[in-house]
């Protein structure tokens, strides 16, 4: 604008008057003038336009944001539903094993006595004589006693562990001081160890020699308690066992190897 203006004095530079040139200057300066109040105005609409921009921009942020904490909220909370629910399936898992194993007990019982039945049956057809049945003691009788037993060693040869241990616990509380209890008590210590409960085993090897002093199962049981109290690295009380088996029982086959432990033991 003013290179335009300022052209326009060239040809008119001598016939124009002073008035005319300073009335020219003066409207020269108003257009600078409203220049610069056009620029500083389309300034401050830039400014308005970039912030305005910066603030759609932080709403958009604060929008995603806030939908990832939600995503992020539900996606936990899908999680312990998961969760929960692997734990409720496990129990029902749990809950069928332990029903398939009664299943089996039960089957098996039902089994020795259908034998026991056949054989009665077979001894009265070839004319023997049928005595007369012992008296029933409230803890059962020993042929009772020897069945459930040996139902017992039967699932823990097959792996049925849970079912086992009630086998052998049951036995133990139904014929507690009978001669097959030292050996009931080493296989549930077994078990046990199976199952990882080392303490409860080595508590129930201890038993032997506690309530059974002169059974032939003692150096079995003083063995394996010293062997697991090793392993649960209680050294004081596998040197205690296992040196009561050599020192007591210096002939059994388990003192060789009680002293080769006995070496071994920090």
């Amino acid at each position: 604008m003013r290179r335009a203006a300022l052209l326009l004095l060239v040809p008119l530079g001598a016939c124009a008057t002073r008035g005319d040139l300073q009335d020219l200057q003066s409207e020269v300066r108003a257009l600078s003038a409203r220049q610069d109040s056009i620029s500083a105005e389309l300034l401050r609409a830039v400014s308005e336009a970039r912030r305005a921009a910066l603030d759609s921009l932080d709403i958009l942020s604060d929008s995603v944001f806030h939908f990832r904490g939600t995503a992020s909220g539900s996606m936990r909370q899908i999680q312990r539903e998961l969760q929960s629910l692997d734990e409720v399936v496990a129990q029902f898992q749990r809950t069928m094993d332990q029903l398939r194993e009664d299943f089996v007990l039960q089957g098996q019982q039902f089994e020795r006595r259908l034998e026991q039945l056949a054989q009665a049956g077979d001894s009265v057809a070839g004319g023997g004589e049928v005595e007369d049945p012992e008296p029933v003691e409230t803890t059962g009788t020993p042929a009772a006693a020897q069945d459930l037993f040996d139902m017992a060693v039967t699932n823990k040869d097959r792996g049925l562990h849970t079912t086992a241990l009630a086998g052998f616990t049951r036995f133990l509380d139904q014929y507690p001081l009978d001669p097959l209890a030292p050996a009931a008590y080493l296989h549930r210590g077994e078990v046990l160890t199976l199952e990882g409960r080392l303490q409860d085993a080595i508590t129930d090897y201890l038993e032997v020699p506690k309530l059974f002093p002169t059974s032939d199962r003692i150096p079995a049981a003083l063995y394996r308690a010293g062997a697991l109290c090793i392993e649960l690295e209680d050294y004081e009380l596998a040197r205690q066992y296992l040196e009561r088996l050599v020192n007591t029982y210096p002939e059994d086959a388990l003192a060789g190897q009680a002293r080769e432990k006995l070496d071994d033991i920090p």
